[in-house]
């Protein structure tokens, strides 16, 4: 895969959400796109690299709990790179509901908190494929490196074919 590379993000991540490649040596830019797993990838690669990305400690303690996502979960095993970007810290996760946005007076009724949402965590791991990593605030950062990283993989394994 040469560069520069174009990043595809689903056409179902949601406006004023989510991050956008603008051209640079690297990249060729951002085109949305419908991706079946999934937010982002790259073009020509959409079959062997997916990025997951999870916005908030609210929105991952929705997903961890739904039948939905675990079968987004076994759309991922399909792919040979795919990672969970998640844009908070571990911190946010054992404190969970704290800092939640979720009203204090209605902590009393949640069916879980943080230590619970560690443990899914590490059952994804170890029943799927996937790779976890807390970004905090650096989470396109670290999708552009994976981005760099799986290219140079790509274009490396591409070329040792053709000679």
């Amino acid at each position: 895969m040469p560069f520069p590379y174009v990043v595809l993000r689903d056409t179902r991540e949601k406006e004023n959400q989510g991050w956008e490649w603008r051209k640079s040596k690297y990249c060729a830019g951002t085109v949305a796109r419908k991706l079946d797993t999934g937010d982002y990838t790259l073009e020509g690669l959409e079959n062997y690299l997916a990025i997951e990305r999870k916005g908030s400690i609210s929105e991952w303690a929705k997903n961890v709990t739904e039948a939905r996502f675990e079968r987004e979960l076994v759309r991922l095993d399909a792919i040979q790179q795919p990672w969970i970007l998640l844009e908070f810290n571990m911190t946010d996760v054992l404190n969970y509901p704290v800092g939640s946005g979720i009203p204090k007076s209605k902590w009393r009724y949640l069916k879980f908190r943080g230590p619970f949402i560690l443990k899914k965590m590490t059952e994804m791991m170890r029943d799927h494929r996937v790779n976890i990593v807390l970004c905090g605030a650096n989470g396109k950062e670290v999708a552009s490196n994976i981005f760099k990283r799986i290219g140079e993989h790509a274009e490396h394994a591409r070329t040792s074919k053709s000679k």
